[in-house]
């Protein structure tokens, strides 16, 4: 597919010939992440109901200015489905108009192929605003409004200084204890890690009374994002009592899942206290800029979902980051109706 318009734009779609190019791109944007980079389409294209992934972009003379990921989303009724781009579209926020070419010219490619909706995330602050892109605000956000991300560019002592006096106790507390923290790369990962992992999980979905992925859902990220995606172990003396899983693309490095153990002989030794410095250590050896806890509560609401795991990021130090909510461009109004009001029933 090739497309041009009168400002010499040209619209195109991701082949195997330009996904070194594609990757390059994001991976040097401002708006750019792991979401956006094409390890993202083979994972998601390997999530059951999700697929196939669809890849856009725009360039101007010979040079990519912008790309999406579009997921085709089903929803296990009657055949109906829509279109996700998670943190996307990628393009420099100083050039708006090329932007705006790319949804428009990607909202007509996907209305072409069916669906309901599109709804698209991207690394915008609530101010920004795309003239003429006629969008609504998402039936739900998949992606975090409110983030909270510490600046690996400071020293450790900088990092350390703007922690909350609690947070440099435990993870002290841990490293006396005798925790140790321990990584593993993508084809070294057995079968036992992904189990130990599970456990682990089991326990804090139980303990936290929240709902987590499939096991298998972990396994595909570890595998099919193993360039990016590392899972970490803390341990005390042989056992392991807490783990993550983050990734480390580009200057962003996000924590993405965690898990400990709900002994109460090894909670008071505060293991994911020193992981998550731990992980900030290796996120600086790889050259990442910042390190994104993935999701805190909004300013003021004190009852949202993400309150009780604020409190513990919070402790942290760091900046509040604020996006934009997600936006959605209507294919066909009946259903998406239908489809908005059975997602409001369902929260009732």
């Amino acid at each position: 597919m090739s497309d041009y318009n009168a400002n010499g734009y040209q619209f195109f779609s991701l082949t195997d010939a330009n996904t070194k190019e594609w990757n390059a791109f994001v991976l040097s944007s401002q708006l750019g992440s792991i979401h956006q980079i094409s390890d993202w389409k083979n994972f998601q294209e390997q999530i059951p109901g999700r697929g196939p992934v669809l890849g856009f972009g725009v360039k101007e003379k010979g040079e990519i200015k912008a790309t999406i990921f579009c997921v085709r989303m089903g929803t296990g009724f009657l055949g109906k489905y829509w279109w996700y781009s998670a943190r996307g579209p990628v393009f420099d926020p100083k050039e708006k108009a090329v932007g705006i070419f790319l949804i428009e010219k990607v909202t007509a490619e996907l209305k072409r192929k069916g669906g309901m909706f599109w709804r698209f995330d991207p690394y915008f602050p609530q101010a920004f605003e795309l003239p003429g892109v006629q969008t609504r605000n998402a039936t739900q956000n998949y992606q975090p409004t409110d983030t909270l991300e510490i600046d690996l560019t400071q020293t450790n002592d900088e990092i350390l200084s703007y922690m909350k006096r609690k947070g440099r106790y435990n993870i002290n507390l841990a490293q006396k204890k005798g925790v140790r923290v321990t990584f593993i790369l993508g084809n070294d990962i057995t079968k036992k890690d992904i189990d130990d992992f599970w456990r682990l999980n089991t326990e804090t979905t139980r303990r936290d009374s929240f709902s987590g992925h499939e096991k298998s859902y972990y396994e595909k990220f570890l595998k099919h994002l193993k360039k990016y995606a590392v899972l970490f172990f803390a341990e005390f003396e042989g056992k392991r009592i807490a783990s993550a899983i983050s990734t480390f693309c580009g200057s962003k490095a996000i924590y993405y899942f965690g898990a400990s153990s709900s002994d109460a002989q090894t909670r008071p030794l505060m293991a994911p206290y020193l992981l998550q410095w731990e992980m900030m250590q290796y996120a600086k050896k790889k050259g990442c800029l910042t390190y994104d806890f993935l999701g805190i509560a909004p300013e003021d609401e004190t009852n949202h979902p993400y309150a009780g795991i604020s409190e513990f990021k919070w402790k942290f130090g760091g900046e509040r980051k604020t996006y934009a909510s997600g936006q959605e461009i209507v294919f066909q109004s009946v259903w998406y109706t239908l489809y908005r009001l059975a997602k409001k029933l369902k929260r009732v």
